[in-house]
């Protein structure tokens, strides 16, 4: 299924959106705007963007997106299948305790919300613990929930499928382990069939901020 016209408006609102957001101290940081095509038809949520998505306005640049997409194009899926969104949409600073924070995001939810909205995807990839946090509001248990798909609700009565897979950042720390159980989760991904609910009924006022 193609979005629509006016479906295109709407993430075009809302990538002019986040441009501009300039609510947490991220900012200064570089901002990756989510990546989606016409075609997009799932979603995945990441953690944070690196430098160099950033910069050449790629999603799954890096060590962790490479090992990630070779394992989404082997299990058969293309990067216009997905809408690629983030937990935070700009760049934390380098270094391994440096992670975004519950206020950061908070922050980032509402477009999170709106892009799903929009996009109203039949399943939902999730990659790692700061991506959960959006539907579980815990940061932790990634390995003991992944593997099975949840319902996540964001608004009203409409649920969203996701799926808990490990950040592919998990991988390089954990090689064979990592790679067995992200590509195991990608292929439960690819199998599992949902009926996409009827398109949102939304106006461009929903979307303004």
């Amino acid at each position: 299924m193609i979005l629509n016209n006016r479906q295109i408006r709407m993430l075009q609102l809302l990538d002019e959106q986040v441009n501009k957001c300039n609510k947490c101290s991220l900012k200064s940081n570089g901002k990756f705007i989510p990546f989606w095509t016409p075609y997009s038809k799932y979603a995945i949520i990441g953690e944070s963007p690196n430098h160099r998505e950033i910069t050449r306005k790629t999603p799954f640049l890096g060590s962790a997106g490479e090992i990630l997409t070779k394992q989404l194009y082997e299990t058969g899926f293309k990067s216009r299948d997905f809408l690629v969104i983030n937990t935070v949409q700009c760049a934390t600073k380098f270094g391994l305790d440096n992670k975004p924070n519950n206020i950061q995001i908070c922050e980032c939810q509402s477009f999170i919300r709106k892009y799903l909205k929009v996009v109203n995807p039949e399943k939902i990839l999730c990659l790692g613990n700061y991506a959960k946090y959006i539907f579980t509001n815990t940061l932790s248990g990634v390995l003991k929930q992944r593997g099975k798909f949840f319902n996540g609700k964001l608004e009203g009565d409409v649920n969203f499928p996701f799926l808990i897979t490990v950040n592919p950042a998990y991988c390089i720390y954990n090689d064979i382990e990592g790679i067995n159980l992200l590509r195991s989760d990608i292929e439960l991904f690819r199998n599992t069939r949902f009926q996409r609910k009827a398109d949102w009924l939304f106006t461009e006022d929903d979307f303004l901020i």
